[in-house]
This record gives C-alpha cells, structure tokens and sequence, in this order.
C-alpha cells in the first residue's frame, strides 16, 4: 500500500485578495497587497486574526507564539485598523 502523504490546509500558502478577504473580512486593497507580499499559509492569517481580534492570550496557552508571517501580517491590520479609527467622526 503506497503512503500517501496528506496536505495540512493550514500550510497552504494564501494567493488571492479573496482567499485573505474571505479569513480576514473586509480591508482595503493595499492591506490587502500586503498581506500577499508577506507570503502567509491559510494558518498563518488565522493565527494573525486571532490576536487581531484579542484572542491573543488564548492562542499563547495553545503554544502558538506570534512571530514570523503571522507576526507581520498582525501588524498590517493593526495599522489597518488604526487607520480605520482614524477615519471615524468622534461625537
């Protein structure tokens, strides 16, 4: 019987401003233009989404540290987000 060897989705490389739209939700294309560049697996963005949202604390615990694409991804949407805090009126 031959091994097969099955692909982790999670390491798939993410290669379309859908893919990262569909993990992420909505961002403007030039986050989204960074996000590609940056190279990351479908694991990666999820990770990096996960701390985006504040659910950093819960991810360390699981034993998955934020560092490398998830690292650089994070940091895209926070100043993603930033900027969108920038741009709301204030009553």
């Amino acid at each position: 019987m031959p091994n097969s060897i099955k692909s982790n989705s999670h390491d798939v490389p993410v290669t379309s401003p859908a893919e990262v739209r569909h993990l992420l939700g909505p961002l403007n294309d030039d986050a989204v233009t960074q996000i590609l560049r940056v190279g990351p697996s479908f694991g990666e963005l999820e990770i990096a989404a996960l701390f985006a949202q504040g659910e950093g604390d819960r991810v360390d615990r699981m034993g998955h540290k934020l560092t490398g694409r998830a690292a650089q991804v994070y940091e895209i949407l926070s100043r993603e987000e930033a900027d969108a805090e920038d741009l709301t009126p204030r009553a």
